[in-house]
């Protein structure tokens, strides 16, 4: 234990910056989505898109079944969600709860497949260090969302893979395939291509007809569990249609994504150049354990772009598995870097973490900017909203609204009318004008807004995204000063 006491600092590093101010920014739309689906599995015990009242993303129709069950997300983020909600009660630090929790207990996971993989202590601590300062982990794993269980049960179940690997026994079988059932009813965008990545890792790196006799079975027991999730919630229709342009735009955003927010590719490969030049020679040393961990990993990282080149949406959150797995690279290089100097080391490791230049090619100081968030208060869109109306609305009011619905219904009681139609019909107590999300209104029903609307102009910035994490091009440390204030409309009651 006392040799491996580093990991125990470094995850209490990771708990202060995962839990710090957790519960100051309101939800958006993505995290409220789950935790009003949350809501309703203790309601109704599955996650049901309409209650009677408010309908969950009414323009995706294929997002829900007959009896209004949710299938456009695997469910057990819903359940994990509220349990803690059972537990604790119902708000914005809560439904984030869980998720923080499995962001922290990652990085001891990490450090345990690194050491497992590669035998070296250097590489597993550098491991979960890098990903303990990786600003994109950091805020996923703050987000009431599958990411951080998706991480989790990646990290598990590559754990219990490599420990067969080394026993071929039956014990880890099961237990990396129980992995990947969960990981089936988590997300199943990245249950598909862990599944195909382990098997062809198995078929190329480790094939034997012993054990082959152990990994069929489990296999098949795999698919058939996840099945009936797949056929229910049409999973196929996530796919793309298949250009090569667009086939080349998927490649290229992930390639971008991994260079600028993961691993810097560019920096690396510069660096590997010149050293290839200087010695003349381009091979680099790899112990076994090395070895082993690079194969891995390639395989999982090949096998996912390559599957993620299909999809219909580009996203960096899909890629936010490859955080830890490239982690374990990185942490390989950077072991050359500390035996050659450990000065050069540790400026590597202030300057990379503190401004991301070396993947960036120019700083960004996403640390420090960080840093700042969780210690500040933010004020967004949705909390001005939410704030708004639960002060001057009444009871059985509705509200107009189409981006930040779904965090109305989760911290008010009020109907909410979040269709896409703007007439006559559609003129309640209240409606909340969002600059990016108007594109459906017209100047007739803006005109008779005005006209019988009394208007108010809120302190709080209206911002198309609230403060998602999947863009931190987008993404806003503090509270943005710049932008115009949320505009809500109040119906006068004496006119119509």
């Amino acid at each position: 234990m006392k040799k491996h006491v580093s990991i125990w600092i470094i995850c209490g590093i990771a708990a202060i910056l995962i839990f710090a101010n957790l519960g100051n920014q309101f939800l958006w739309q993505d995290e409220a989505e789950t935790a009003v689906l949350a809501e309703r599995v203790l309601e109704y015990g599955f996650p049901k898109a309409f209650d009677g009242e408010n309908l969950i993303n009414p323009t995706i129709r294929t997002g829900y079944a007959g009896d209004y069950g949710w299938k456009y997300h695997p469910w057990s983020q819903f359940y994990v969600t509220a349990l803690s909600f059972k537990i604790f009660g119902a708000n914005t630090f809560t439904a984030r709860l869980p998720f923080a929790i499995l962001g922290v207990l990652s990085v001891l996971l990490l450090y345990i497949l690194a050491y497992r993989l590669t035998a070296n202590r250097f590489i597993a601590g550098c491991s979960a260090f890098l990903m303990t300062f990786s600003i994109p982990y950091l805020l996923f794993m703050r987000q009431c969302r599958y990411y951080a269980p998706a991480v989790f049960l990646i990290l598990l179940i590559l754990i219990f893979y490599s420990k067969f690997l080394e026993r071929r026994s039956r014990g880890p079988v099961v237990m990396f395939s129980s992995g990947l059932i969960a990981l089936g009813y988590t997300v199943h965008g990245m249950f598909i291509p862990l599944f195909i990545a382990i098997g062809l890792h198995y078929l190329i790196f480790a094939f034997d007809k012993k054990t082959f006799k152990k990994i069929l079975p489990a296999g098949l027991i795999v698919i058939m569990a996840v099945l009936p999730w797949f056929m229910y919630s049409g999973s196929a229709s996530h796919m793309a249609v298949i250009t090569p342009v667009r086939l080349w735009k998927n490649l290229e955003f992930q390639f971008r994504m991994v260079n600028k927010f993961i691993f810097p590719i560019l920096f690396f490969g510069i660096v590997y150049l010149i050293r290839a030049v200087w010695k003349r020679k381009s091979r680099i040393y790899l112990t076994e354990g090395e070895k082993k961990a690079v194969t891995l990993i390639l395989a999982v990282s090949a096998v996912s772009i390559t599957v993620f080149c299909f999809a219909q949406e580009r996203n960096f959150r899909y890629l936010v598995y490859f955080i830890p797995l490239f982690a374990i690279l990185e942490a390989m290089i950077l072991l050359r870097l500390v035996n050659f100097s450990r000065v050069l080391f540790s400026l590597f490791i202030l300057i990379s973490i503190s401004t991301g230049v070396f993947n960036m090619g120019y700083p960004n100081y996403y640390l420090p900017r960080y840093l700042c968030e969780i210690t500040h208060d933010y004020d967004g869109p949705i909390e001005g909203i939410t704030r708004f109306l639960n002060k001057n609305a009444r009871a059985g009011d509705t509200v107009k609204i189409i981006y930040g619905d779904i965090p109305v219904m989760f911290y008010t009681d009020l109907k909410v009318d979040n269709s896409q139609i703007y007439d006559a019909g559609h003129m309640p107590e209240w409606i909340v004008f969002r600059r990016d999300w108007g594109e459906s209104l017209d100047d007739d029903y803006y005109s008779r807004i005005t006209r019988v609307y009394k208007k108010h102009v809120l302190p709080y910035p209206d911002i198309k995204w609230e403060n998602r994490p999947g863009d931190l091009d987008y993404h806003r440390f503090r509270t943005d000063t710049e932008a115009p204030g949320v505009v809500i409309f109040e119906k006068d009651r004496g006119r119509t």
